[in-house]
């Protein structure tokens, strides 16, 4: 269980001049269709974490190359003569079914991600808002990294019509994905705001319009 130290970091806030606003939320909850309105209406930039974990799993990738040791032809999409491309639903199906595989895949990847973020954020010293799409922003404790976080609700119904449809995943395929993650009701103890997104009639722009102003 989480101690008190943990507890303490999820707490923290990036205190810097940059509004910096994480978007985080439990799988399939609309956290990137709700970035992507934020960006067409503020033209803030986002850094968006899953990209930078598909970016360490391209072939040229030196992680790639250790997860097609790891795991071979099980995982190969398909591969020429210089590249082996990896199927990243086979790889999914193999580590959300094994948490010690999910545990190694999480400690190449997740270094990689946060070094991504942190150049991107460099880049983007000068703009004065940016968003942060975090999947594991409270998993993997990117907290400190924002200043301030808004958490996308979700109802688990929802989450696994949204998945069995996008992923073309099983009904227990869809459980694993959801389950590998903190549970919603805990993490939404420590956002700063929390969009509902429980229905399909785009109330939650109204909700990001009201706290960013616009």
């Amino acid at each position: 269980m989480i101690d008190q130290k943990q507890t303490n970091k999820l707490c923290l806030r990036w205190k810097g001049k940059q509004r910096r606003i994480g978007i985080t939320g439990g799988i399939a909850s609309g956290k990137t269709i709700i970035g992507d309105f934020l960006f067409q209406a503020k033209q803030w930039p986002i850094l968006d974490a899953d990209l930078y974990a598909h970016e360490a799993l391209r072939a040229e990738n030196r992680i790639a190359k250790k997860v097609l040791l790891r795991y071979g032809s099980k995982i190969i999409k398909n591969s020429s003569k210089n590249d082996q491309i990896i199927n990243r639903k086979a790889l999914a199906k193999i580590v959300f079914q094994n948490n010690i595989e999910k545990k190694w895949l999480e400690g190449i990847i997740h270094p990689f991600v946060n070094k991504r973020i942190e150049e991107e954020l460099e880049k983007l010293k000068s703009n004065s808002i940016v968003i942060l799409i975090i999947p594991l922003l409270f998993e993997k404790n990117y907290t400190g990294l924002c200043s301030e976080i808004c958490y996308i609700d979700c109802p688990r119904n929802m989450q696994i019509k949204r998945l069995q449809s996008r992923d073309n995943l099983s009904l227990e395929e869809a459980n694993q994905r959801i389950d590998a993650q903190w549970d919603s009701a805990f993490k939404k103890q420590f956002a700063d705001h929390i969009i509902i997104n429980s229905n399909n009639d785009q109330t939650w722009k109204m909700q990001l319009k009201k706290i960013y102003d616009f």
